[in-house]
């Protein structure tokens, strides 16, 4: 079983920069519906498996999870940071800024080795955050 945790540290603040990233890839508001595929996939596609508020878990199948990793390994840190920059400040904190895109493109460098190495192995993919 591969895990973020096996590229990237598994803490809160990690998380977060992953799902800000993944914001980046569709037009700087995380949604089930923003940007196209397989980009828009990275976090919220797949099949939803849980019903509730309290929490999202979304799995990927092996073929989804190749699309993804092909996709991602075609961003660059300028298209990275042009979805960044569509980001809401209001919406998304005060670290906005250009230490927080480095730090954020850090992580999205770990995230695309562990899609890559998910679709290598021909792994499903499940992402879960609580609400």
């Amino acid at each position: 079983m591969l895990q973020v945790g096996d590229q990237a540290e598994g803490d809160a603040k990690t998380a977060d920069r992953l799902l800000a990233a993944a914001d980046d890839l569709t037009d700087g508001y995380l949604g089930y519906d923003n940007g196209t595929y397989p980009l828009n996939a990275v976090i919220l596609g797949g099949v939803q498996v849980h019903e509730g508020d309290d929490y999202i878990v979304s799995l990927l199948t092996p073929d989804r999870v190749r699309d993804v990793a092909d996709a991602m390994a075609g961003v660059g840190r300028e298209a990275l940071k042009a979805g960044y920059d569509c980001i809401d400040i209001d919406d998304y904190g005060p670290n906005f800024g250009h230490e927080d895109f480095a730090y954020t493109w850090a992580n999205f460098t770990d995230l695309v080795v562990f899609f890559r190495r998910a679709a290598d192995a021909g792994s499903h993919v499940i992402f879960t955050v609580g609400q």
